[in-house]
């Protein structure tokens, strides 16, 4: 096998397994509060986990922590 093939076989399994894992986990719903800041999550989201300025922090860490990457 050559080594180009190899390469290409393992980023597929990688990748198929990665979506396995994703499509095995629970979908987070939020209850209406903010689990950062605690306070009652907007109207329109009322199923999301963080109120939009938290959710916004969050994800500026995420940026800094994967250096600069949206993951």
């Amino acid at each position: 096998m050559r080594a180009e093939d190899w390469a290409s076989d393992m980023e597929l399994r990688e990748r198929d397994a990665l979506l396995a894992r994703r499509r095995n986990q629970p979908t987070q719903l939020g209850n209406g509060v903010c689990r950062e800041c605690l306070e009652p999550v907007e109207v329109q989201r009322a199923d999301a986990l963080r109120c939009i300025s938290c959710q916004r922090d969050h994800e500026h860490r995420q940026r800094i922590k994967n250096g600069g990457r949206n993951v």
